[in-house]
């Protein structure tokens, strides 16, 4: 067994077939089978079998695919590693992130790395908080910015920054000049909510719910940016998080309402996966962001108790 037979049958066995592994590998395709096949030998076991037009893997092929993975991801650490003593003048960042933090965290502090490391390539994925754990137990992320726990026991998170969701309205509108308001208020308006599902959606929907608060209007919409141009046009109290929407308030399109009796907080976390070590420019990265981003109130905005 070597390390070049252990790359091309988890490639093979990730894609499902030879024919594209040998393409993916830029290998001939008889190399591969001939590859496989010396494994298999080495090995004294059947790893792959046909099912129907399917390549599948046998047990057998099963158990050494996930070390494969390991040792693979272990391979590629190490060079990474030695790279880290090259000032990072080459490598690659890869940084997912949930709807709220990839819009409006994550992409100002990767600009900032870019411009430190040019020559280190960067690639974002925004996505729900499932796909991003998934990338991350996949090993194709260095790093997820997330709000929440992970559910998987092979990501670890920590602590970030704290997020809070305000209401917000145009200035016309006959909350502005209350300052502050109460979940009652919220029962004679159409409220801007997101869609099912989302992160931001589960902190309201959980806020309500131990208010025993039941919206008798409410229209969803599926971004951040949809819900404030919908909330300036005077369609609804639009309830988001107060990071995105510092450009709006800033320019006397929205006002802020803290909400006296229905605190609204969630957590961003920094996710991993347990058995991956942050490369150098992971670590740079999270520096930036950090810097970037500290615990703080949305300015002009008293802090709700």
């Amino acid at each position: 067994m070597n390390l070049h037979q252990l790359k091309i049958f988890h490639t093979v066995a990730k894609l499902g077939s030879f024919s594209r592994a040998a393409e993916e590998l830029n290998i001939s395709q008889p190399s591969v089978s001939i590859q496989v096949a010396d494994l298999e030998r080495s090995l004294g076991v059947e790893l792959f079998e046909q099912i129907g037009k399917r390549i599948c893997l046998t047990e057998a092929g099963r158990i050494l695919d996930a070390y494969a993975r390991r040792i693979l991801a272990l391979v590629e650490e190490a060079n990474e590693a030695i790279e880290e003593l090259k000032d990072l003048h080459r490598g690659h960042l890869a940084v997912g992130a949930s709807t709220t933090p990839g819009i409006y965290l994550v992409p100002r502090a990767l600009g900032e790395f870019r411009k430190r490391y040019p020559e280190v390539e960067i690639r974002l994925e925004v996505g729900s908080p499932p796909r991003i754990q998934q990338l991350l137990l996949s090993n194709d992320l260095d790093l997820g910015v997330m709000a929440g726990q992970p559910g998987s026991r092979d990501l670890v998170a920590e602590p970030f920054l704290e997020d809070e969701l305000v209401a917000v309205v145009p200035p016309r509108h006959r909350l502005a000049s209350q300052g502050v308001v109460r979940a009652e208020d919220f029962l004679q308006e159409t409220v801007l909510l997101r869609e099912r599902g989302s992160e931001t959606r589960q902190v309201v929907d959980e806020a309500l719910r131990q208010r025993g608060i039941h919206l008798p209007k409410v229209l969803e919409m599926t971004s951040p940016e949809a819900m404030k141009q919908a909330a300036a046009s005077g369609l609804g109290i639009g309830l988001l998080s107060k990071y995105t929407i510092r450009l709006e308030v800033s320019a006397g399109l929205l006002v802020v309402l803290p909400i006296a009796d229905l605190p609204m907080r969630r957590s961003f976390f920094l996710v991993r996966h347990r058995d991956k070590r942050l490369s150098r420019a992971a670590q740079v990265f999270v520096e930036i962001l950090k810097a970037m981003h500290p615990q703080e109130t949305l300015v002009g905005t008293p802090a709700t108790e």
